[in-house]
């Protein structure tokens, strides 16, 4: 294999598609845990954090990560790559939490429950908010960035969800005749106004009230999707 100066392989170009990207993520690569990756990830973190997404360099993430840049390319492709990984690794964590104990449904508004409750914290985490501000600060410069994070975030929530609402509605737990718009719904539900206060700054809801919303929205859910409502819904 021949490197070129930057570390990457020779007629590499540092540009790919955002859907190229995201289809490149692969969650196994968390589970490793490799100390290399996990300071890369950490690294590149803490810049797309601070500075604008076209500010950070892939020799600015090898320096803060204190590796070579050859290394960075050994195990990510370009910085897309790396920053689809980033935010891939982040959701992949949470909605891991979200599930981890909930692989067999027992109880489905105890299940809904723990999914939203571990929503609520990634949105309102103070890794999400920063990165997410300045994903949508450069959106009309970068639009890939926007469907970047759309592809790796939301969607893969709700595509999670829909499969346990599939699931639920199988076992005759719930009635939900479309399982993509009612993942969508409960998402939105639970999301409330958190989106629109942390992209402007505002102070979030205390736990009380996010804890409020999960038990109003759950609510509304099942008056909705229960398995003695209306079937047309």
């Amino acid at each position: 294999m021949t490197l070129k100066s930057d570390g990457r392989e020779s007629g590499e170009t540092e540009h790919h598609s955002a859907a190229t990207t995201a289809e490149a993520f692969d969650p196994n690569l968390l589970d490793q845990d490799n100390p290399k990756v996990r300071q890369l990830l950490e690294a590149a973190g803490r810049l797309f954090m601070q500075l604008p997404y076209d500010a950070v360099s892939t020799d600015a993430i090898a320096k803060e990560a204190k590796v070579s840049k050859a290394t960075l390319y050994v195990h990510f492709s370009s910085k897309e790559n790396l920053f689809a990984t980033l935010i891939g690794s982040r959701c992949h964590r949470i909605a891991g939490h979200a599930w981890s104990a909930r692989s067999v449904i027992s109880d489905v508004e105890q299940d809904l429950r723990a999914f939203a409750e571990s929503f609520i914290d990634m949105l309102q985490s103070p890794d999400t908010l920063p990165l997410y501000r300045s994903i949508v600060s450069q959106t009309t410069r970068f639009p890939e960035l926007g469907r970047l994070f759309y592809e790796m975030g939301p969607k893969r929530f709700e595509a999670r969800l829909a499969d346990f609402l599939t699931e639920a509605t199988r076992r005759g737990l719930l009635r939900v005749p479309d399982p993509s718009l009612g993942a969508l719904q409960f998402i939105q539900l639970m999301a409330g106004d958190v989106p629109t206060r942390g992209l402007l700054g505002l102070d979030l809801h205390s736990r009380g009230a996010s804890e409020a919303r999960i038990d109003s929205g759950i609510a509304l859910f099942l008056a909705g999707y229960g398995p003695n409502a209306a079937a047309n819904v």
